[in-house]
C-alpha cells in the first residue's frame, strides 16, 4: 500500500504510534487549559527538579506546551516524521520514543546542573522547559544519522535531514524565544547517543526496568510533593 497517498481520514490508523502520541499530546494540552493549570505548575527546572526533589515534573513537562502554536510546531514536526514508524513498527517506534525520553530529561539535567556551577547559576535554577520538543529534536538527529540524500518537509519549506535538527533548534528559537535551549540541545544530544549505539546495551530487560522505576519515582515524587 502506498501510504502516502491514502485518504487523509485513514492515516492516523496507518501510524497508530506517531498517532497515539500526538493524540496524548493534545489531549494533554487541553486537560492543562480545561483546568486552567499553568506550564510553572508543570515545568521542569534544576531548581524545582533537582533541589526541591519534584521528579515527576521531568515527564509532566515533556507533554505540556505553552500555547497552540507550541503544540502545532511540535505536532506537526512529530507527524511529518511519522515514516520511520513503518520502517522499525510501531513498537520500536515506542521504545525509542521511550529512550529519547529518558535521554533528553538525563541530559537535560546533566547539563543544567554544570551551568548551574558558572555565572548563569541564577537562570539556570529557575529556568522552566516544557514540551515535546526534547524528543522531537532527538528524532529529528536520530533519523538524519538513518538518512542520506533526503529532506524533510518542514512545515513551511524543505531542509536536509542532516541540517533539520539545527534548523529547527533556530527557528523555535526565533518563533518562541522562551523556550528552553537546552532542553532543545538534550534532545539533539539524545538522538546522537541513540544513533551512535552508545547506548546499545539498553536492551529490552534493562529497557523495561528503567520504565517500571521511571513510573515508580514519578508516582512517589508527585505523592511526595503533595506531602511538603
Amino acid at each position: 500500500m502506498d501510504w502516502n497517498n491514502a485518504p487523509v481520514i485513514a492515516q492516523p490508523l496507518l501510524f497508530p504510534a506517531t498517532s497515539l502520541i500526538i493524540g496524548s499530546n493534545c489531549l494533554f494540552w487541553y486537560l492543562i487549559n480545561r483546568y486552567g493549570l499553568d506550564y510553572g505548575e508543570l515545568g521542569s527546572s534544576h531548581q524545582l527538579v533537582v533541589i526541591e526533589h519534584q521528579w515527576y515534573r521531568t515527564i509532566t513537562a515533556s507533554f505540556s506546551h505553552i500555547s497552540i502554536i507550541h503544540l502545532f510546531f511540535n505536532m506537526s514536526s512529530t507527524w511529518q516524521m511519522k515514516d520511520v514508524e513503518h520502517k522499525i513498527g510501531a513498537l520500536g517506534y515506542f521504545r525509542l520514543t521511550f529512550s529519547f525520553l529518558i535521554l533528553s530529561i538525563f541530559f537535560q539535567q546533566f547539563i543544567h546542573a554544570f551551568l548551574a556551577q558558572t555565572r548563569y547559576r541564577d537562570t539556570t535554577l529557575h529556568m522552566i522547559g516544557v514540551g515535546y520538543s526534547c524528543v522531537v529534536f532527538a528524532w529529528m538527529t536520530w533519523i538524519s544519522l538513518m538518512t542520506s540524500g533526503d529532506s524533510l518537509d518542514f512545515v513551511f519549506f524543505k531542509v536536509p535531514y542532516n541540517l533539520s535538527p539545527f534548523i529547527s533548534l533556530v527557528v523555535t528559537q526565533m518563533i518562541i524565544p522562551r523556550v528552553d535551549f537546552v532542553g532543545h540541545l538534550s534532545g539533539i544530544i539524545a538522538g546522537y547517543w541513540q544513533g551512535w549505539g552508545l547506548n546499545s546495551w539498553l536492551c529490552d530487560y534493562w529497557l523495561t526496568q528503567v520504565g517500571i522505576w521511571t513510573i515508580i519515582f514519578f508516582v512517589a515524587s508527585m505523592v511526595w510533593s503533595g506531602k511538603q
